[in-house]
Order: C-alpha cells, then sequence, then structure tokens
C-alpha cells in the first residue's frame, strides 16, 4: 500500500512520458529534445499575421507553431506539464531580446535608464479555474528571470463574456475579444508613461495582441510591442 502510494506521488511529480511525442517513457525524449535546440537556434524574427489586423503590435517570435514546439505548448497549457516552463521561456526569452535589441522605443526607454513592463496575457478566469493555474505568467516569469530592466505587471485582465477562442476564425476571435479586456489595478497604477511589452505564448490571428496594446494604450502607455514563442503559419483569403 505505501508502495503505491509512493508511486501515485512520483506519477504527479514526474512525468512518465515525453512532452513532445508521448512514445518515450521519460519528461522529454533525445529527438524531441534536439528539435527544441533547433528552434532555440534559429534567429528570433518579427512577426504578423496574414491578414494583419489594424492595430497589432510590433511582434517578435522565436519559431513557428508546429511539430514539437507546438506539441510542448499544448502540454504545458492544457496537460497541466509545468515543468516545461524553463525550455519553452528560454524560448520566449529569445523572442523577447530579438525584440528589444531591434525595437526603437523599447531602445529608448532603456537608455533613459527606464524599466520596460513586461504584461502577460491575461486569461479567462474560467480557463485559470480550470488549469489550477495560468500558463502564460508562468512563462512569462521563466523568460525575464533576472533581468533587472524587465519588471512584470499582470497589468491586464480579461472578461468571462465570450467564448473561448479555440476554432475561431479571425473575424469571430476579433469580434470575440473586442471590449473584453480591462486595466486591473496594478495596470491603471502603473502603466501610464510607460513602454510595455506583452508576452504571450502564440500568435494566430493577432486579435488578442491588438485587444491588448488598446487598452494600455488606453491606460497611458507610451507604446506597446510583443513577444511570443511561437507565430501560426496562415495563409490569406
Amino acid at each position: 500500500m505505501a508502495f503505491a502510494a509512493l508511486r501515485a506521488v512520483a506519477d504527479l511529480a514526474l512525468p512518465r512520458t515525453c512532452a513532445g511525442c508521448a512514445a518515450q517513457p521519460v519528461a522529454l525524449c533525445e529527438a524531441c529534445s534536439t528539435e527544441l535546440r533547433d528552434a532555440m537556434m534559429t534567429v528570433a524574427t518579427a512577426t504578423r499575421p496574414t491578414p494583419c489586423p489594424e492595430g497589432f503590435p510590433v511582434t517578435w517570435s522565436q519559431t513557428s507553431y508546429d511539430g514539437v514546439v507546438a506539441a510542448l505548448l499544448r502540454s504545458f497549457k492544457d496537460a497541466g506539464r509545468a515543468d516545461l516552463a524553463p525550455q519553452l521561456g528560454r524560448l520566449l526569452r529569445s523572442a523577447l531580446a530579438g525584440l528589444i535589441s531591434h525595437d526603437p522605443a523599447c531602445a529608448q526607454a532603456l537608455h533613459a535608464g527606464q524599466q520596460l513592463l513586461v504584461v502577460p496575457m491575461p486569461s479567462r478566469s474560467s480557463s485559470t479555474r480550470g488549469r489550477g493555474r495560468e500558463p502564460t505568467v508562468e512563462l512569462t516569469r521563466s523568460a525575464v528571470r533576472a533581468t533587472p530592466p524587465l519588471v512584470v505587471c499582470r497589468a491586464l485582465r480579461v472578461s468571462d463574456n465570450g467564448r473561448d477562442q479555440a476554432g475561431l476564425g479571425a473575424q469571430d476571435r476579433a469580434r470575440n475579444l473586442r471590449g473584453a479586456m480591462r486595466l486591473s489595478g496594478a495596470g491603471r497604477a502603473r502603466v501610464r508613461g510607460r513602454v510595455c511589452v506583452v508576452l504571450d505564448d502564440i500568435v494566430t490571428t493577432g486579435s488578442s495582441l491588438v485587444e491588448a496594446r488598446a487598452t494600455l494604450l488606453s491606460g497611458g502607455a507610451t507604446d506597446v510591442v510583443a513577444a511570443t514563442v511561437a507565430a501560426t503559419r496562415r495563409r490569406g483569403g
């Protein structure tokens, strides 16, 4: 009985299958680790969805949303694999570094001795209750850890009204999110006069980033840019 109880605890603490392929009895198999390293070695780039919605912020992504990276993000968000935060956080950190290195507003703020306000994309409270955690907040904290010029601020909240974004097209996503975000108390206190960097896991249609940018600008942010782990490859039409 004691052994069975110990095994049950170990199963919760130590994932028994690969988060990328589920084929190996390890947290992340060698093949998936190699593909993840390849994604880390690529150069982060500016990305824009197609079609690009009006008001979309300057956004940098580390890689495309496919293969092992897509599988890891799904496992991290929806399968409780919080152990993946360090690996995915490194990808997001690389995209963030590319953004900061090339964006004039970020460079000007840092040159003036100002900190950049890093804002995790908010989740609906119903999603947070269902998961028992906030994956994007975890990812953000992992990405900016031990980087004093970057200060995490949970400046945004999103209403539970509306549908889940999964499976919605670009126009439906935009309608679903319009007016759904607002500043939190911390956001109202800290956003004004700051350059804000929104961090998210994936950019798909860009609707969430458009709404986040509009909300932060309405609160007095001087500029709003963004970085994500991955970007979905899409075709216009």
